[in-house]
């Protein structure tokens, strides 16, 4: 398990958040989340032991087509071996 906590987005018309995850180093990060959650905070149970990961976060909002923001700072993880 991979946990993840982000500082939340002040918009008012704030619909919530898309976690990216991809393969590290150099991997295309792909939404993991299905829709936009509205937790600052999400737990990634869908990892493999000992591999590195690299996680960024998008926030988009309510309008219709949704804006999406530029992605958050990319930081790198990897789960730990049981």
């Amino acid at each position: 398990v991979i946990n993840l906590i982000w500082e939340p987005n002040a918009e008012t018309d704030l619909a919530g958040y898309l976690v990216l995850r991809g393969l590290a180093p150099g991997d295309t990060l792909q939404a993991i989340t299905p829709s936009p959650i509205r937790e600052t905070t999400y737990r990634d149970e869908a990892v493999t032991p000992g591999v590195r990961y690299t996680y960024a976060v998008v926030a988009v909002d309510t309008a219709t087509p949704q804006n999406v923001s530029d992605q958050s700072n990319r930081v790198e993880e990897a789960s730990r071996t049981p």
